[in-house]
Order: C-alpha cells, then sequence, then structure tokens
C-alpha cells in the first residue's frame, strides 16, 4: 500500500524495463542479419568464382533471413490477437461441456449413471 508516486514510479520502471528489452531485442535481431548478409556478402566476393566453401550459403541465408520471419511473425500476431486498437492481452474462453456430456454434480448422479449402463 505505497502511495500514488511509489505506484507511478514502478509502473514507469516496468515500462522503461519493457521499452529497453524490446530495444535490445530488435538491436540484436539487426545485429544477426546483418552478420549474415556480411558473410553472403563475403563468400559472393571471396569464394563465388571457385564455388567453395558453399556452406556459407545456406548458413548466411538462415542468419540473414530469420530476424525478419520472426519479426514478422510477431507483428502479425500482435494485429490479429488485438481487437479495436486495444493492446490488453485477450483472455482465452472457457470451454464448456459437449451437449452429449454427463454432467455429473452429485456422486449418487454419477453412481446410478454407471450402474445402468
Amino acid at each position: 500500500m505505497g502511495s500514488y508516486k511509489e505506484d507511478e514510479d514502478t509502473s514507469y520502471s516496468d515500462l522503461e524495463r519493457s521499452v529497453v528489452k524490446r530495444r535490445a531485442a530488435c538491436f540484436g535481431s539487426i545485429l544477426v542479419s546483418v552478420a549474415g548478409g556480411l558473410l553472403l556478402g563475403w563468400w559472393e566476393y571471396q569464394y563465388h568464382p571457385s564455388y567453395r566453401q558453399l556452406w556459407m550459403v545456406p548458413f548466411g541465408l538462415i542468419l540473414f533471413a530469420t530476424p525478419v520471419i520472426v519479426w514478422f511473425s510477431l507483428v502479425v500476431s500482435h494485429i490479429c490477437n488485438s481487437k479495436d486498437g486495444d493492446n490488453g492481452t485477450r483472455v482465452s474462453q472457457p470451454v464448456y461441456p459437449l451437449s452429449n456430456s454427463v454432467s455429473a454434480k452429485k456422486d449418487e448422479q454419477w453412481n446410478n449413471h454407471i450402474d445402468h449402463v
């Protein structure tokens, strides 16, 4: 039960940490993608005429394309999960029983059902 000022500072620091984590993830993915592009460029310049060191091509493509695919999937997932511009998290819907399922509210009802079958 802190004061309003303490609650405001806590929420601001949580928001700040969240922003720092997002920026670090974005910076890291950019570095991985740049490393993949540089690896492909180096292979093109150094080894392409002789077609040596071919392992560099798929490895460079994986490094280059994976961050793009991950960020695209995150953005699409965020767009699909937000409703009417609301950035809050969605609560999953409750699971309802099937219409032909046996309601076992009391132990006697369950026992009677089992005995008759």
